[in-house]
């Protein structure tokens, strides 16, 4: 089963290089990215805020050890509010940068067969890390799965294989204290957490609801150009924009035997420009651009087709 999924995920990665920025992949890269404020944390700390060099203190300490975030966690939680809106949001990306980098232990960690089978034992469909919880039987399972939901990741599943990933709702708490680049950035990393966009190498989400995040993510590169966390958005993007016309390796954008485009894509790809105004986005220019060049070529993947979407929207 763990080998299953292991091939699986080699695949996937391969194949759809273009499209990762998923919660998992490239967690310690993104980890290594450094946070670039104008000063540091520590010269924020103003007289106005007697208590920020304290506390800042003991979070950098938290945060900088291997497998203390839930204290991390735990003491931001208790205490962002006592540290100004600049302070708060460099700690908020310092924990994020923590949460990934640490990830590929917890990875390694579930990948153990008595863990993946004591969860395999108590998951239903949909299940959260506290619903798990409650029904294994195992404490050293039991443990560790408590450990990975109070470091900030939650329980997704995959080909029959059960891992961590990043859980930014938890983020959410922060949002008014954060920088409203950051507070936007969470938004959107928050909306990928609580709906992964592929699985199994499938799109899972509506083709609409595809083209709304591309368009949000579009936006924020365009307001935040100089965000600590556009480069991270506009991967992301890139990713879309490559699921928009491409879609994915079990769920391509034309028919493999007729080269005929998805009937749910052509619905929900003429909807949406139906109710925006196209001029407004390059994204959605460039999507009725070839709406229009599909139409003419009977809804399929014809040369002019192909080389339209490869000159415009890149796949490698």
């Amino acid at each position: 089963m763990k080998q299953n999924f292991m091939n699986t995920k080699t695949m996937t990665l391969a194949t759809l290089a273009a499209l990762t920025l998923s919660l998992n992949a490239g967690a310690v890269s993104a980890a290594n990215s450094p946070v670039k404020p104008a000063v540091s944390v520590n010269q924020t700390a103003t007289s106005d805020h007697p208590m920020s060099a304290g506390v800042i203190g003991r979070f950098e300490e938290l945060v900088a050890k291997q497998g203390q975030l839930p204290k991390a966690i735990a003491y931001l939680n208790a205490h962002f509010k006592d540290v100004t809106k600049p302070q708060a949001t460099i700690m908020v990306l310092h924990l994020e940068n923590a949460i990934k980098k640490q990830l590929p232990s917890m990875e390694r960690r579930f990948e153990k067969n008595s863990v993946q089978q004591a969860i395999g034992k108590a998951y239903k469909r949909g299940d959260s890390f506290d619903n798990v919880i409650k029904r294994i039987t195992s404490s050293s399972v039991k443990a560790l799965l408590k450990e990975a939901r109070d470091s900030g990741y939650k329980l997704e599943t995959a080909e029959g294989f059960y891992f961590p990933v990043i859980d930014y709702s938890k983020f959410k708490i922060y949002s008014l204290q954060l920088d409203v680049d950051i507070k936007a950035y969470i938004d959107i990393m928050a909306v990928e957490s609580d709906q992964a966009k592929l699985k199994d190498a499938a799109i899972v989400i509506g083709y609409q609801q595809l083209v709304n995040r591309a368009l949000s993510q579009e936006s924020f590169v365009s307001k935040y150009p100089y965000s600590n966390r556009v480069s991270q958005i506009r991967n992301l993007f890139h990713s879309y924009k490559i699921l928009t016309f491409y879609g994915a390796n079990n769920t391509p954008l034309f028919d493999y035997d007729t080269k005929v485009i998805q009937p749910n894509a052509l619905k929900g790809y003429t909807m949406i420009l139906q109710w925006n105004n196209p001029e407004s986005s390059a994204y959605l220019t460039t999507l009725q651009q070839f709406m229009e060049l599909l139409a003419a070529n009977n809804n399929k993947l014809t040369p002019e087709v192909e080389k339209f979407r490869k000159t415009n929207v890149p796949n490698n």
